[in-house]
C-alpha cells in the first residue's frame, strides 16, 4: 500500500511538469542610469523606472510590447557602431549580419539610458 502511494505521488509530481521552449536565446539583463540629471518635471517620480525586458536571437532583438519608442545604440568601446530608432509599434529588430563580437546594447529613451551587453 506504501509503495502505491508513493508511485501514486511521484507519478503526480512528474507529471505534472511542463516543458516549454523559445525561440529566443537569452534575455539582455538591462541596467540604466540618467543621461541628464536636470529635472524636466517639478518634483521626483513617485514610481520606479520600467526597465524594458530584451531579448536576443542571434542578430534579432524582441523588445517586449507594450513599449513607448527607443533609440537603440550597438555600442563598440566608445564608437557607435549602428543605431537605428524603435517606434512604439515595433516588436523586433533585425541587426546587421556584419556586426560580430561583444557589444554594448542602449536603448534610450528621454533622460535614461537602458545598457547591457551582447555578442553577435
Amino acid at each position: 500500500m506504501k509503495r502505491l502511494l508513493v508511485l501514486l505521488f511521484c507519478m503526480m509530481l512528474f507529471g505534472s511538469i511542463n516543458v516549454a521552449a523559445t525561440v529566443w536565446d537569452s534575455q539582455i539583463n538591462l541596467e540604466v542610469k540618467k543621461i541628464d540629471d536636470t529635472p524636466s518635471y517639478p518634483g521626483n517620480p513617485k514610481s520606479p523606472i520600467h526597465v524594458p525586458m530584451v531579448w536576443q536571437n542571434d542578430h534579432e532583438i524582441e523588445i517586449e510590447i507594450p513599449h513607448s519608442g527607443y533609440t537603440l545604440n550597438i555600442v563598440s568601446g566608445a564608437t557607435i557602431v549602428y543605431s537605428v530608432a524603435v517606434s512604439e509599434d515595433d516588436t523586433s529588430i533585425q541587426l546587421p549580419a556584419s556586426l560580430s563580437g561583444e557589444y554594448e546594447i542602449q536603448l534610450i529613451r528621454g533622460q535614461f539610458i537602458f545598457y547591457g551587453f551582447i555578442e553577435l
